[in-house]
């Protein structure tokens, strides 16, 4: 991933000029013309990466902003919602595993209430893991993916086809539990297909909150936060900004959902992806990253908690595949600690990214309604686009 590189670029070519000024009561008008003339280049650059590829049927539509702090730089759609319907601003678009970030913030609301210890074991709160694969797994494993437990292969398929989408959090928690332990815990990250630590992990915070993952969240994140347009199921007054999903089929794209068409409302909230949200929504949720845990006077997390969030949990185990490492909920630069916090973020289903930077106080979000697997290639050649862009102007 280049998202590091990426970021450096559009903060020294473009940002660092509106730094530069922010000192001053106005830039002259010179200067004023000149970052509006580059703000116009670099979104028009931009959006013809888009364009192109809904032209090249690599995907059906999307909606991508950069933003430094609140401030959207340059937000841009593509394609449709559905036939004769452009895609929206304001479409609200599933994050997949980008949800994971909420549900470490979750998380870590409890571990400041004293209610949960990120090094209690699991077993403290679900029985089954008290013997077996679960035995000595605890909460800071399921944040950090390093619990050993079978989160990939067949026998979790068949668990996660049981239960996501029809029974609840507890239930999937308990059928990983009685699959095979692959290694011992915290000696190896593995992701697994899903992120399936994290199912178990909702079922830690329903079960300690008392309340479903979805009402927790509603009363601890989305609503002090007024992300009026984040939801787990959406509501049928706003479904008609649900655009039209697809799937490949033969290297072809298909349709899979209407739009409009929501799976139905059911009594499971997934803990690895399970969010729905619009791109200012999303915008507004990193904002807590950025400023330590608050958003307009409105705290969350307290600033150790984020710090934590943002730092590498991984060293000294190897890093990922694309040399970032990882903190809680999402990727960090490898070296990141509470002192050095830089990139932090995730990406969803191969077709939905959200990261921010601590350095240049820049968020990238990205997001295409594609069934997994998405083209992990068009968002890694976004960002390239980007770093071109920008870099010509430097």
């Amino acid at each position: 991933m280049q998202f590091g590189k990426t970021l450096v670029v559009l903060a020294a070519a473009f940002l660092g000029g509106l730094s530069a000024c922010s000192e001053a009561a106005a830039p002259s008008p010179a200067r004023a013309q000149e970052l509006g003339d580059r703000t116009r280049q670099i979104g028009a650059v931009l959006q013809g990466q888009l364009d192109a590829a809904v032209t090249e049927g690599r995907i059906p539509s999307a909606i991508a902003l950069v933003a430094r702090g609140p401030n959207v730089i340059w937000m841009g759609t593509s394609g449709d919602m559905g036939p004769n319907t452009p895609m929206r601003t304001d479409a609200i678009i599933p994050l997949a595993s980008i949800g994971k970030l909420y549900t470490a913030t979750a998380a870590m609301i409890l571990v400041e209430r004293a209610q949960v210890s990120l090094d209690d074991a699991v077993s403290d709160y679900i029985a089954e893991f008290a013997t077996g694969a679960g035995d000595g797994v605890t909460i800071r494993h399921l944040l950090t993916h390093t619990s050993g437990l079978t989160v990939n292969g067949n026998a979790y398929w068949n668990v996660w086809n049981e239960h996501a989408g029809h029974t609840t959090t507890l239930d999937m928690a308990r059928g990983i539990a009685a699959l095979p332990r692959v290694r011992e815990p915290g000696t190896a990250f593995e992701y697994g297909g899903t992120g399936g630590n994290y199912e178990i992990l909702a079922a830690v915070i329903e079960i300690v909150s008392g309340q479903t993952l979805e009402a927790f969240m509603v009363e601890n994140i989305f609503s002090p936060l007024g992300l009026n347009d984040t939801y787990f199921f959406i509501p049928d007054e706003k479904i008609d900004r649900l655009p039209a999903f697809y799937g490949f089929e033969d290297s072809e794209l298909i349709l899979s959902r209407a739009m409009g068409e929501e799976y139905p409302r059911n009594d499971y909230f997934f803990g690895g992806g399970g969010i729905s949200t619009s791109a200012q929504d999303a915008l507004r949720f990193a904002q807590l990253f950025l400023n330590d845990g608050e958003v307009d006077g409105v705290r969350i997390l307290e600033t150790r908690s984020v710090e934590q969030m943002m730092s590498d949990q991984l060293s000294p185990l190897p890093a990922l595949s694309n040399g970032m490492g990882w903190g809680f909920g999402g990727a960090v630069t490898r070296d990141a600690t509470p002192d050095n916090r830089r990139q932090y973020g995730w990406i969803g289903g191969s077709y939905a990214m959200l990261f921010v930077d601590r350095t240049s106080g820049l968020v990238l979000y990205v997001v295409t309604p594609i069934e997994p697997p998405g083209d992990i290639d068009f968002l890694m050649q976004f960002q390239d686009t980007m770093t071109e862009t920008l870099s010509a102007g430097e």
